[in-house]
Formats: C-alpha cells, sequence, structure tokens
C-alpha cells in the first residue's frame, strides 16, 4: 500500500465517521440562565466590601482583633488604688451654675 491509498482510506474513514453525528441540543435551562446572566446587575462598592468582610479568614481575625483591643483598654484604663483622685468641693459645682444676667429689668435711673 502505498501513500496516496493510505491517505484515501484515512479520509474516507473520517467522513464516514461524520455519517452518525446527530445533531447538539442544548442542556436545559440553558436560555434561563443566559438571560440571568445578561439581566444581572453588577454589585456596588458596599455589596462588594459586605461580601470581603464577611469572609470567615477576615471576620474572624477580625473579631479577635477587636475583642483583643477591648481587653486592653479594660486593663490599661484600671484606676490604680494608690492613686489620688480630685474631689469637686461644693461650692465649685455651685459657682459653674451661677450666673448674673444683665436683663432689661437690671436699668439704673440716670436722671434727676
Amino acid at each position: 500500500m502505498n501513500k496516496k491509498e493510505q491517505i484515501n482510506k484515512f479520509t474516507d474513514e473520517t467522513i464516514k465517521s461524520i455519517d452518525a453525528v446527530k445533531r447538539a441540543r442544548p442542556m436545559p435551562f440553558l436560555l434561563t440562565r443566559i438571560n440571568a446572566r445578561l439581566n444581572k446587575t453588577k454589585e456596588n462598592v458596599w455589596e462588594k466590601a459586605g461580601w470581603f468582610i464577611g469572609r470567615p479568614s477576615i471576620a474572624i481575625p477580625g473579631l479577635v482583633i477587636l475583642l483583643l483591643i477591648n481587653i486592653m483598654v479594660i486593663l490599661f484604663n484600671k484606676a490604680h488604688p494608690f492613686t489620688t483622685t480630685t474631689e469637686q468641693s461644693a461650692q465649685a459645682t455651685a459657682d459653674e451654675f451661677s450666673f448674673s444676667v444683665a436683663t432689661i429689668y437690671d436699668t439704673e435711673n440716670t436722671e434727676p
């Protein structure tokens, strides 16, 4: 068998293999999926941020850091038992609320 006959044989086999091909059919609900994708609106910045923060790899370390900050604030803001506190006297509080307001009734009689 020479090369030309072998090539013709392979060509005929290839053409005959196409005879059994059937028409391709789309998957069920393909049109519905395509329409849903076309009608889908783009996410805004807040939706993207919520999605990013809601990921467990971000949310869990964030909560741990928040708890650590709260614990540190509580521990470092405790009042020491030996610190002196300044107390305001009752007179100082009373002085804060005593205003001398000049009203229209506080006029001097300038005529003789």
